[in-house]
C-alpha cells in the first residue's frame, strides 16, 4: 500500500513539474503575443485621433525647373526637360483640347495663374466684381484695366469677392491644374493705391483663407511676394513665387522659411532699361544664378515685363 502511494506521489510530482514547465513557457510567450495584439489594435483603434494622412495636393521641392507663360499660349513650346509650367487660368483652360490638357498629357505639373487681389476688366467674370467690391480710386497705375479689390470691407468680401474667387478655384480644379498662383495678395503694402483701406490683418486673413480653399480642392498654392507675412504664411502655402527678390536683395528671407521647409521658390527677374529693381542678363547669369543654385531657388530672367514666353533665360 505504501509503495503504491509513493508511486502515485512520484507520478503526481512529475505531472506538476510538467505543468510548471508549461506555465513557464506560456509566461514567456504570452507577453510577446500580447504586445503583437496590442500593437495591431493600437494602430487600428478608432480612439487614435492622430491624422497621418498625407495631403493629396502636390508640393514642389527646391530646385524644381519651371517655365511661366501667361500670354500667347497658342505658341507655347513644351520642353521635355521642364516638369512645371505656369499658365493663365482662363486662357489655359479654354477650349476642348486646352493648353492645360496638353500639358497634363505630357505629364507636366501645371500652376494656374489668376489675380486674387484685383479686378481685371477683360475677364469673363469681371462683371461680378461690382463697384461695391472695389477700392475707390484704386486703379493700378502701371496696369491699365486693373483695380484693387477691397478685401478690407467684410460685406464686399463675403458677398462679392469670395464667391468669385471660389468659382475660380473650382475652375482650376476642374481644368486639371495642380496648383494656383493667386497674384496681388499684398494689397496692404500698396498704400498709394489702396489708400489704407486694407490692413495687415485683412491681408493675412484673406491669404490664409485662399490657402484653405485651394487645399479643399486638392490644389497646392503659391505665395506671391508678400514678404512681410512670410513667417506666418509659410505653414499655409506650398511654394513661393517671387518677382525681383535678387534685384532688391530680398531673397534671403526664403532661406529659413520655404527653402528650409523643402518648399520650392520660383523667382523671376526682369530687365528693361536698367531701372531700380532690374538686373542685366550678365548679372543674372554670373551673380544671381550661383546664389540660386546654392540655395535651391529656381530663377528665370526676362528682358521685358511681358510674360509671353519669349527670350526667357534660365540658370544654367
Amino acid at each position: 500500500m505504501q509503495g503504491r502511494f509513493m508511486l502515485y506521489q512520484l507520478l503526481k510530482d512529475a505531472a506538476s513539474r510538467r505543468r510548471l514547465k508549461t506555465v513557464a513557457m506560456w509566461l514567456v510567450v504570452l507577453p510577446s503575443l500580447s504586445a503583437c495584439y496590442l500593437n495591431i489594435n493600437i494602430g487600428d483603434s478608432d480612439d487614435d485621433d492622430t491624422d497621418t494622412t498625407l495631403p493629396a495636393y502636390w508640393t514642389p521641392t527646391p530646385g524644381t525647373s519651371w517655365h511661366i507663360q501667361l500670354q500667347n499660349l497658342d505658341q507655347l513650346s513644351i520642353d521635355a526637360a521642364i516638369p512645371v509650367y505656369e499658365v493663365d487660368l482662363f486662357d489655359g483652360a479654354a477650349g476642348s483640347n486646352s493648353v492645360i490638357d496638353r500639358l497634363k498629357q505630357q505629364n507636366k505639373k501645371v500652376i494656374c495663374y489668376f489675380s486674387a487681389g484685383t479686378k481685371e476688366d477683360w475677364r469673363d467674370d469681371a462683371s461680378q466684381l461690382t463697384d461695391d467690391a472695389l477700392i475707390p480710386d484704386g486703379a493700378l497705375q502701371d496696369r491699365p484695366g486693373e483695380t484693387w479689390l477691397n478685401i478690407g470691407d467684410q460685406t464686399a468680401l463675403e458677398n462679392i469677392i469670395q464667391p468669385v474667387i471660389i468659382a475660380r478655384l473650382d475652375l482650376a480644379r476642374d481644368a486639371g491644374c495642380d496648383a494656383v498662383d493667386p497674384d496681388n495678395i499684398d494689397a496692404y503694402t500698396n498704400t498709394d493705391e489702396t489708400h489704407g483701406l486694407i490692413s495687415y490683418a485683412d491681408q493675412l486673413s484673406y491669404n490664409i483663407w485662399l490657402a484653405q480653399e485651394a487645399h479643399k480642392r486638392d490644389l497646392s498654392i503659391g505665395l506671391k511676394n508678400d514678404l512681410n507675412q512670410l513667417d506666418t504664411l509659410v505653414t499655409h502655402f506650398d511654394f513661393a513665387v517671387n518677382e525681383q527678390c535678387f534685384a532688391y536683395n530680398e531673397c534671403s528671407v526664403y532661406e529659413n522659411t520655404f527653402l528650409s521647409d523643402e518648399k520650392a521658390v520660383f523667382n523671376l527677374e526682369y530687365y528693361q532699361d536698367g531701372s531700380d529693381g532690374e538686373i542685366s542678363r550678365y548679372e543674372f547669369r554670373n551673380t544671381a544664378c550661383p546664389y540660386f543654385r546654392q540655395t535651391g531657388i529656381t530663377g528665370l530672367w526676362k528682358p521685358d515685363y511681358t510674360l509671353d514666353g519669349q527670350n526667357m533665360v534660365a540658370c544654367p
